[in-house]
């Protein structure tokens, strides 16, 4: 592994750890206090959000779920952008991934418990739909910007022939 990546998968590696900070942090908060922070994000959202629920409650309802949404599909864009970024997207890796947003989304409610703020398996699962869209979605990304042209045929790398060294040095100097 390079420098380079070795380095990206530091950074992405510690974003992906203060991610899940905030997750299980904001889980830690009282009831009260946890209704207080979703009531100031309002004053960030524009007039028209707000014409749009009429009962200031449901607003703030919307805000929460779409909060649990929004930091579960960063959860899931970092774990994707780790997972690229050491070549291993295959249905394997991927299915410990999904898994392993699911756990973190139910251990996230497991908190709610002991924080007196009740659990919800609807959360889990809103929790668990925004960790699938974000892995999905940089994923996605991820293969669109790797696609080849149209017309250029895909060649099998070196790397991923089995031959002796003399062999693989003169399909080197063919490729060069």
């Amino acid at each position: 592994m390079t420098t380079k990546r070795k380095t990206a998968a530091l950074i992405l590696t510690l974003l992906l750890l203060c991610n899940l900070g905030f997750i299980w942090g904001n889980s830690l908060v009282s009831k009260a206090e946890s209704h207080d922070l979703s009531v100031g994000v309002l004053g960030f959202l524009p007039g028209f959000l707000k014409d749009l629920f009429p009962n200031q409650e449901q607003l703030v309802h919307f805000v929460r779920k779409l909060a649990h949404f929004t930091e579960f599909a960063c959860l899931g864009g970092l774990s994707a952008g780790l997972l690229a970024l050491f070549r291993k997207v295959s249905f394997h890796p991927a299915a410990h991934l999904f898994c392993g947003g699911f756990f973190v989304a139910a251990i996230d409610e497991t908190i709610q418990i002991f924080t007196n703020r009740g659990s919800q398996l609807q959360d889990v699962w809103l929790d668990f739909v925004g960790f699938s869209a974000g892995l999905v979605l940089v994923l996605a990304v991820r293969a669109i910007a790797c696609r080849k042209p149209l017309g250029e045929a895909a060649q099998p790398s070196p790397e991923n022939i089995i031959s002796f060294p003399e062999e693989r040095a003169r399909r080197n100097k063919k490729a060069k």
